[in-house]
């Protein structure tokens, strides 16, 4: 009997090391080998105009977050200082239209890098309705959101934490909508409860493809991230399970009817064709479009072609995606990042998909990149992506039908794939864009004098593209580059 009870514990070593054997070997320590390549492509930058300063001591600077124009016809464009102030931008100057944070009061709050006045949209038809729509973030109090945390939030040492903050979308009335500086009226539709500080409500957005009739006319898309962590230990990458949970508006792409009545607070319309409406489960949120997302912090349409949607959801440790807009889909997060399986309880961990993936309905990435972490850091090293817009002016006829991106990172380099080529179930090469100041070639950070760009990317009526950064506070707007068909015109236009 002894003899046997130690020959079942070796065999029990030996299966048990051939199993760990297994894993570690397939577990994945680069997941995408391949190197992204110079484009044959380039732009280059022009300041637009510096937004004044309204921080404090070491930061200074207006931490730009959003740009875009209201789609009424007069060529302004609006971009937003996260401390509190919206500004119109005209003939190249700008000015205050808005103070957000005086409006809302005193629970206003901007603690942390993803804290403020966070993204603003203009309702399709601000040029008669005067409408147009904000989130921003803000301190308990005595409010109570619409969406409560019933989960239980702990912080880095595993201690039960208190929620964060409010994230909070206003609807805007302006009274006169042809005027530089607001006056109206306002009313919250929607505030959200977030257990940390970071991965709120990103962009808040309308369909521009859609027309007076169609389903999707006036129809308010929301980004909400998974709510964050708190730094522990060895990161899990989605502490409270929100991303596969239909009971949470936390890591989903959310479409609302700003103007209908039949939420639970009464001050939104849910829409009929959302695809979880007819699942009649008190459990599953009709708010809810799309899923399984970490921070989709920015999405577009392609206003030309095929008038896709795309949205970019930063990674946790290792991927950073491109995704097609896709109504019910289910990104997968915290199950998988990108095209690969995540180890729940720790960010650094990949895996391969499993033979049977397909049964999960995961929708993956249509072009992605990894994290590079040089030994010595002095080569590229991705932080987060920066979703942008595809090209559809006329200043830089190369670039049209590329959808340009960017990344946070120690080069904050500029991206760009063929929208036509962005298909499901496919993988697009990513190239990188090569970008000019003046004559000579350069990276973003270098053109900026810092070491980190927190950049984003803008767009006005005509559907050219503007960059923005939290470093310095200024506007810079994409032309023509020396190497571009119309760089000779662009030069004696600007003379």
């Amino acid at each position: 009997m002894k003899k046997f009870y130690i020959l079942f514990c070796l065999s029990t070593v030996f299966f048990l090391f051939l199993a760990f054997s297994s894993i570690s070997s397939a577990q994945i320590t680069n997941p995408i080998p391949e190197k992204i390549e110079k484009s044959n492509i380039s732009v280059g930058l022009k300041e637009v105009v510096q937004i004044p300063i309204s921080g404090t001591a070491s930061n200074r600077v207006a931490r730009l977050n959003f740009l875009t124009h209201a789609g009424d016809g007069s060529g302004k464009i609006f971009v937003n200082d996260m401390r509190g102030n919206l500004y119109v931008i005209i003939n190249n100057k700008a000015s205050v239209y808005m103070n957000l944070k005086k409006l809302v009061g005193s629970g206003f709050i901007d603690e942390t890098s993803q804290q403020g006045f966070a993204y603003f949209t203009f309702h399709p038809e601000f040029a008669t309705n005067g409408i147009f729509y904000t989130v921003s973030s803000e301190e308990k109090k005595s409010h109570i959101p619409d969406f409560l945390v019933t989960k239980k939030i702990v912080d880095s040492k595993g201690k039960i934490i208190k929620s964060s903050h409010h994230d909070v979308i206003r609807e805007w009335k302006a009274a006169d909508p042809a005027a530089n500086t607001f006056t109206g009226t306002y009313r919250e539709i929607l505030r959200i409860e977030e257990p940390y500080p970071d991965h709120n409500v990103g962009q808040l957005g309308f369909n521009p493809n859609a027309k007076p009739g169609d389903a999707d006319y006036g129809m308010l898309y929301i980004a909400v991230a998974d709510g964050g962590s708190d730094g522990f230990p060895v990161s899990y990458t989605d502490p409270l399970d929100n991303g596969q949970d239909l009971g949470t508006p936390l890591g989903k792409i959310l479409r609302i009817d700003p103007f209908g009545k039949n939420s639970a607070n009464g001050k939104y319309g849910i829409p009929q064709d959302n695809p979880f409406v007819k699942k009649r489960n008190p459990k599953i949120l009709g708010e809810i479009w799309a899923y399984g997302l970490r921070n989709p912090h920015r999405f577009s349409w392609d206003t030309g072609g095929d008038g896709k949607m795309l949205i970019v959801d930063i990674g946790q440790a290792l991927i950073e995606e491109v995704n097609l807009g896709i109504k019910g889909a289910n990104y997968g997060w915290g199950n998988r990042e990108g095209t690969f399986v995540i180890d729940e309880k720790n960010e650094n961990v990949l895996f391969p998909l499993p033979k049977n993936d397909a049964k999960y309905g995961y929708t993956y990435p249509v072009a992605q990149y990894d994290h590079d972490k040089p030994v010595d850091w002095s080569g590229f090293y991705a932080v987060a992506i920066a979703g942008g817009y595809v090209y559809r002016g006329q200043a830089i006829p190369e670039l049209v039908g590329q959808y340009v991106f960017a990344d946070f990172g120690n080069d904050s380099r500029f991206f760009h794939v063929p929208v036509d080529e962005l298909v499901n179930g496919k993988q697009v090469k990513i190239k990188e864009l090569r970008l000019f100041d003046g004559e000579q070639e350069k990276n973003f950070l270098k053109i900026l004098g810092s070491q980190r760009s927190d950049i984003r990317f803008g767009i006005d009526a005509a559907g050219e593209l503007y960059v923005t950064s939290k470093s310095d506070g200024k506007v810079r707007k994409l032309v023509p580059s020396p190497k571009s068909r119309n760089y000779q015109n662009h030069n004696q236009n600007n003379k």
